[in-house]
Parts: C-alpha cells; sequence; structure tokens
C-alpha cells in the first residue's frame, strides 16, 4: 500500500512538472499609423495592439515597449520631441475586468527586470482600481508623433512583460514614426516619407 502511494505521488508530481515545462510566456502586439482625425493635434496616431500570456499563475505587473537598446543612437529627447500621449495612454482587458494604464518614459531600462536596458515606454496599470491585469489578455495603447510611419526595426523595437519574479520578451510588427535614429534604418526612412504621401 505504501509503495503504491508512493508512487501515485510521484505520478502526480511529475504531471505537475510537465505541466509547468509546458507553460511558456509570450508576448506579441502590432502598431498601426492612422492620419489624426482631431486637425489640432499630431499628424498621426499609431494604435498597438497586443496579447500575454505569462504561462503562469502569476499575473502580469507592467508591460514594457524597448524603443531603443543600450548604447543606441537614440536619446531620450528625441523621443520625447517625436512621440506623445493621453495621461491614460490604454487599457487591457482580462477575462471580464478593464485595466487602465499610464504612460511612463524610462530613460534608463527597467531596473525591476535585469538586462532590459535602454530607452523603454513603460505602460503601468492606475493605481487605485479594483482591477488588475490577468495572466492573460489583451491590451490596446495609443500614442501620437507628426512623424511619418515607417516599418518597425525588429532588432531595436521589441515588447517586454513583467509577472512576478519573471519576465518575457516578446516581437513586434508594423510601423513607427520615422525618426532619424535606431528605431527605423535610413533606408526605411526613405520608403516611410514616400508612403506618407498615399494616406
Amino acid at each position: 500500500m505504501k509503495k503504491l502511494l508512493t508512487s501515485l505521488l510521484l505520478a502526480s508530481l511529475v504531471s505537475i512538472s510537465a505541466q509547468f515545462a509546458m507553460a511558456e510566456c509570450g508576448i506579441q502586439g502590432t502598431i498601426e499609423a492612422s492620419p489624426n482625425p482631431d486637425a489640432m493635434g499630431p499628424t498621426w496616431v499609431y494604435t498597438m495592439d497586443l496579447n500575454w500570456d505569462t504561462g503562469t499563475q502569476y499575473a502580469l505587473s507592467h508591460m514594457n515597449l524597448v524603443m531603443d537598446i543600450a548604447g543606441g543612437t537614440c536619446s531620450c529627447t528625441d523621443f520625447m520631441q517625436a512621440i506623445s500621449w493621453d495621461e491614460i495612454i490604454g487599457s487591457s482587458t482580462s477575462d471580464t475586468c478593464t485595466v487602465n494604464y499610464n504612460g511612463f518614459l524610462e530613460c534608463s531600462g527597467d531596473p525591476s527586470i535585469p538586462g532590459v536596458d535602454g530607452i523603454l515606454l513603460k505602460f503601468e496599470p492606475v493605481e487605485g482600481m479594483d482591477c488588475e491585469p490577468g495572466t492573460m489578455g489583451s491590451a490596446t495603447f495609443v500614442f501620437y508623433s507628426n512623424l511619418p510611419p515607417a516599418p518597425i526595426d525588429a532588432d531595436i523595437l521589441s515588447l517586454v512583460d513583467k509577472y512576478a519574479l519573471n519576465s518575457c520578451q516578446g516581437s513586434l510588427t508594423g510601423d513607427f514614426p520615422s525618426m532619424a535614429c535606431d528605431p527605423v534604418s535610413t533606408e526605411t526612412l526613405k520608403w516611410g516619407s514616400a508612403k506618407s504621401l498615399f494616406w
């Protein structure tokens, strides 16, 4: 009987371990540019839609858009001049819950995530809300720019989410303001300028 109980316990532990091994975190997003209908505002509206899954029982803490790597050619001032956003930069949906987020420009990376350096746009849940992000969900964030869109440099721009003591990096596609530094290459700049004529 004791051997049977031991065998069942070991089988349960193996099953649980396998479930955790199979669980993988993920975050993916895309940015689309469109002309701003508000004639008094910046020329372009950039809408970023993303999905995340922590792959664990731990809920999402916050998310980052990595806009330039450490040692890149962009400065924080470049981004201050290139993009802007509303006080509430966007929201996420998880289960039946909607969470609003503030946006913060971080010039020295995210100290809560080892190895995530460079210049970031951080999406932090608004404090004091009854609702919090879940283990998986979708989010939409909006920012503005007078610069026309150009294809994203996937080697530079990326997404990072933070949950518990862990983090997960993911991919980003679409367009970003055509800045003359790392997020967009010189060749892409020419294409982005031409593309802006057709919007």
